[in-house]
C-alpha cells in the first residue's frame, strides 16, 4: 500500500462565484508559484509584514513600476515567473473596486505605470470573466479596458501564447503594446500558460476592437 499524498497547494479564503478566488489559477501553477523563491521570499505574509494590498503595493511598485527614461528593475517581464507570482497574489487577496483604482493611477509625472496595468487588466480578465455583461461591475470592467485599448506604451513581455515554465517551449522576449494585450485578453483563452474563462462581457469590447481595426485600415487606404 503506498502511504504518499499530496497536499493542496494554499487557497484563499477569500470567495468569488461561490468559491475560492485561488481556483481561477489552475492547481499545478498554484503549486509552481507558491514553490518559487520570488514567492516565498518577498509574498509570503511573514516577509510583507502582513497580508494586505498595502504590503503588496510596496511590492508592485519596486519591481513593476519604471520611472520613465529609466527601469526601477529591468529584470523583470510581463509573464515572467514574479510577474506570475504577483498576479496570484493579487487574486488571493482580491482587491477592492477602489483599491484596484488606486493601482491605475499615473502618480507622479516622472513615473509610468504601464507594466502595473498590464498587471491589473490581466487579474480582471482572469478574475471576473464569469460576471454578466449588465452588471454594473463589468460595466466599470469595460470602461477601464476601452481606456486602454487606445494606450500604446511599449513593454517587455514573454510572448503572450507562451508559457516560461513550459519544458516544450523555448521562451521569448519581446515587445508588447499595451492596446495589444487588451486586444489579446478580449478575444483570446488563454495567456502566458493561464486559462482566460468564457465571457460576456469581454463580447463587446472584441466588436469595439474589429470596428476600431476596419476604420483604421480604411482610413489608411484612403492615405
Amino acid at each position: 500500500m503506498s502511504f504518499e499524498f499530496h497536499v493542496e497547494s494554499y487557497l484563499s479564503s477569500k470567495q468569488l462565484n461561490n468559491q475560492s478566488v485561488s481556483l481561477v489559477i489552475p492547481r499545478l501553477a498554484r503549486d509552481r508559484i507558491h514553490n518559487v523563491m520570488y514567492y516565498k521570499v518577498n509574498l509570503h505574509p511573514v516577509a510583507m509584514r502582513g497580508d494586505t494590498l498595502k504590503q503588496l503595493i510596496n511590492i508592485i511598485v519596486r519591481d513593476f513600476g519604471t520611472l520613465k527614461d529609466q527601469s526601477v528593475n529591468a529584470t523583470h517581464v510581463l509573464g515572467g515567473f514574479e510577474f506570475k507570482c504577483i498576479l496570484m497574489k493579487l487574486v488571493e487577496l482580491r482587491p477592492t473596486w477602489d483599491q484596484l483604482q488606486v493601482l491605475l493611477q499615473e502618480g507622479e509625472s516622472g513615473f509610468s505605470n504601464k507594466y502595473i496595468v498590464a498587471l491589473v487588466l490581466t487579474y480582471l480578465r482572469i478574475q471576473y470573466y464569469y460576471l454578466q455583461d449588465e452588471s454594473d461591475l463589468a460595466k466599470s470592467i469595460v470602461g477601464i479596458f476601452k481606456m486602454y485599448i487606445c494606450d500604446y506604451r511599449k513593454m517587455k513581455s514573454v510572448a503572450l501564447d507562451m508559457d516560461c515554465w513550459s519544458p516544450s517551449q523555448s521562451v521569448s522576449v519581446c515587445i508588447v503594446h499595451t492596446d495589444e494585450l487588451v486586444d489579446w485578453l478580449v478575444t483570446r483563452d488563454e495567456v502566458w500558460g493561464f486559462p482566460l474563462g468564457k465571457c460576456q462581457w469581454c463580447q463587446g469590447l472584441d466588436r469595439d476592437s474589429s470596428s476600431s481595426g476596419e476604420s483604421s485600415s480604411e482610413s489608411d487606404e484612403e492615405d
